[in-house]
């Protein structure tokens, strides 16, 4: 069957084989689904700066590189090149050139703090004008979790942290809307800070 790319270029036949062409097939449904919603055209009218280089990979095909990146467990920007060869899933996407980590990391180098709130803000306004609120109403609730990490990262350190005792961690405080579920808000904190559980119906 024909399959519109996510970037909107073109269409690409989309068909069972006889040997294994890429692992990563079953992400079709999602893909058609950002697609159909107007992710990548939206991450790219928002795209808060440009690159000059006429030859430069398009800004939300880096973005889009590094979400899907994410999604299939890259936990480290060094991931991301796990997905540089998988020339099926760059079709689905509709990338010609996959980025590499370093043009990752000079991307999100670009981000200055006001570029961050230019670009995301009305990225998460227009993702919540997709929900539809059921009828009692949301429910937002307020948790923590553990994020461990290895190095010397910024705000690291040692605290509560059952799975892996004495060794250095972030523990981010997560604003979700249960009923979707979807993630509000997150705030990055230091692993020596509390946990914290909150929840309320508006």
């Amino acid at each position: 069957m024909d399959f519109a790319q996510l970037s909107g270029a073109g269409q690409i036949k989309f068909s069972t084989t006889s040997k294994s062409v890429t692992p990563f097939a079953g992400l079709a449904s999602f893909i058609a689904w950002l697609r159909q919603i107007g992710f990548y055209k939206q991450v790219n009218q928002l795209m808060p700066f440009s690159y000059a280089s006429p030859n430069a990979i398009p800004l939300a095909d880096t973005f889009c590189a590094f979400l899907f990146s994410v999604i299939l467990g890259a936990s480290r920007f060094a991931h991301c090149d796990w997905l540089r060869f998988d020339s099926a899933l760059h079709a689905m996407l509709g990338i010609v050139r996959f980025p590499a980590t370093d043009a990752i990391l000079r991307f999100f180098g670009r981000f200055t703090q006001g570029r961050i709130e230019a670009f995301f803000r009305p990225l998460s306004h227009w993702l919540v004008g997709l929900l539809r609120p059921p009828a009692e109403g949301f429910s937002l609730d307020l948790d923590s979790t553990i994020l461990n990490r290895e190095g010397h990262q910024e705000g690291a350190a040692k605290g509560y942290n059952p799975r892996r005792p004495g060794l250095k961690s972030h523990h981010p405080l997560l604003a979700a809307l249960a009923e979707a579920p979807f993630i509000l808000h997150a705030w990055l904190r230091s692993g020596t800070r509390h946990q914290g559980v909150a929840s309320s119906r508006f």
